[in-house]
């Protein structure tokens, strides 16, 4: 037994496990303040403009309204690609529920650099008084927090990246959307001036078949024309009010979709396409995802250095305590350490480094899955520029010039109504089939810049 005036003695004497347990507290009370960060989206800003161009800001809050004003200003007008972006950026809540996990994540990143709160305790209340007491701090904790907060800023960074990859194919979706809808409200256009060509067809070949000047064969080819030309409109008028859903809810907005307003018709063809290579090397260089997948890589890499590293000290814990021996408390500090005799870390490891492996793979696996994606939607693109170019250059010419050429015949008595009308439909067809050769190319330029993570130079 330590005589009680020795002990008393060393209770206030600073020993070198009572200074350490001071400077632990002292380290420890600043990272144990309250923080309250805001929602850091400037790096996802940074990159979605570097890829589409656009630039929008993000409303929160009371800035909602204004954010609606926006949104119902940029509605009222016609919708361009450039608007689409911004409209979906301002008004899709699936959008707003991504940019929250970076708000989790930077939850992360605080929590990793807290402590836990020192654990109290009194016992064995007797005597009018507690008869013991303790004041304990995890020092593991302590020695483990520079590690952990790098491993969850790396998580965060990862996160960022993997919500501009969704925001930017969220907007490049809308985009598409736009083309196919426009698309939809041209051949829409079109499906009705041939309805009404096959109609008047139809109409004049009843009135020859009245008196005696045309087959029951021909008159009933007529009147199927027409019949078929009013279904593909209802089947036309079904894709455009469907297509303007799609639309509705790519942008995320809550209005009906027949209240959007389109532009007239669809862009030309843009210019030539840089070669294979160029574009498989800048999807590589680009490709969200694939830098979120390195990325993890990077993280799972500090998680393997942080788990590795602290594999037999899982814990341990500074303590300050007392004990009352008749009518004085005996004090002093204590350490204590779990002795690594059966759970000696090695499953927490080898977690981590299955963990590392896993991401290596699937970031191997992705770069060769990026590759493909450029070839096919390159390959896509190619086929639908060169069929909407065959259909510039040669299909539409030709048939605008034959129906020229059977309406001088028609002048000239040489043919009958049917030729000219038969004519006249043969070009409504040619714009129809040019039409969708323009939205295949649009839809395509869209799924190729995804595939390449940013817009085509």
């Amino acid at each position: 037994m330590i005589p009680v005036q020795r002990e008393e003695a060393r209770s206030h004497r600073p020993s070198g496990l009572r200074a350490l347990l001071l400077g632990a507290m002292l380290v420890a009370l600043p990272a144990c303040g309250p923080r309250r960060p805001g929602l850091a989206t400037q790096p996802v800003d940074a990159l979605l403009v570097a890829r589409t161009g656009v630039a929008a800001p993000r409303m929160r809050g009371v800035d909602s309204l204004v954010a609606s004003d926006s949104v119902r200003a940029m509605l009222a007008r016609p919708l361009t690609p450039d608007a689409v972006v911004r409209v979906t950026l301002l008004a899709q809540p699936r959008l707003r529920s991504l940019y929250e996990e970076i708000g989790l994540a930077q939850a992360d990143v605080v929590q990793a650099g807290l402590l836990s709160n020192p654990l109290a305790s009194v016992d064995r209340f007797t005597e009018g008084r507690f008869q013991e007491f303790s004041v304990a701090l995890s020092f593991v904790e302590l020695l483990r927090r520079p590690l952990r907060t790098r491993v969850a800023r790396a998580r965060l960074e990862t996160t960022t990246l993997q919500v501009a990859d969704a925001v930017f194919r969220a907007v490049t979706d809308a985009r598409s959307a736009l083309a196919e809808t426009v698309a939809a409200e041209q051949s829409l256009d079109l499906r009705r001036r041939t309805r009404q060509a096959a109609q008047a067809s139809a109409t004049t070949a009843a009135l020859v078949h009245q008196v005696g000047n045309l087959l029951d064969l021909d008159l009933a080819s007529e009147r199927a024309r027409a019949a078929e030309s009013d279904a593909a409109v209802l089947r036309a008028e079904g894709e455009a009010a469907a297509s303007r859903e799609r639309l509705v809810r790519a942008l995320g907005v809550d209005v009906p979709g027949d209240s959007l307003r389109l532009p007239a018709r669809l862009a030309d063809l843009a210019g030539a396409m840089p070669p294979r290579d160029s574009l498989v090397a800048l999807a590589v260089n680009s490709r969200l995802d694939l830098a979120a997948a390195l990325s993890e890589i990077n993280a799972s890499a500090r998680e393997v250095g942080l788990t590795s590293r602290f594999r037999y000290l899982a814990d341990g814990s500074l303590a300050y305590s007392g004990e009352a021996e008749g009518s004085r408390m005996l004090r002093g500090p204590g350490l204590s350490v779990p002795l690594p005799l059966f759970d000696r870390g090695q499953a927490r490891l080898q977690r981590a480094q299955a963990a590392l492996r896993q991401a290596v793979a699937r970031q191997e696996g992705l770069i060769r899955e990026v590759r493909s994606e450029v070839r096919e939607s390159l390959a896509q693109l190619d086929a639908a520029q060169r069929r909407a170019t065959r259909y510039q250059a040669d299909v539409l010419p030709l048939r605008q010039r034959v129906t020229r050429e059977t309406q001088l015949l028609y002048n000239s008595m040489a043919i009958g109504v049917f030729g000219l009308l038969a004519a006249q439909q043969a070009e409504l067809e040619a714009g129809q089939g040019y039409i969708e050769s323009l939205r295949d190319y649009w839809i395509a330029r869209y799924h190729l810049e995804q595939a390449l993570g940013t817009r085509i130079p």
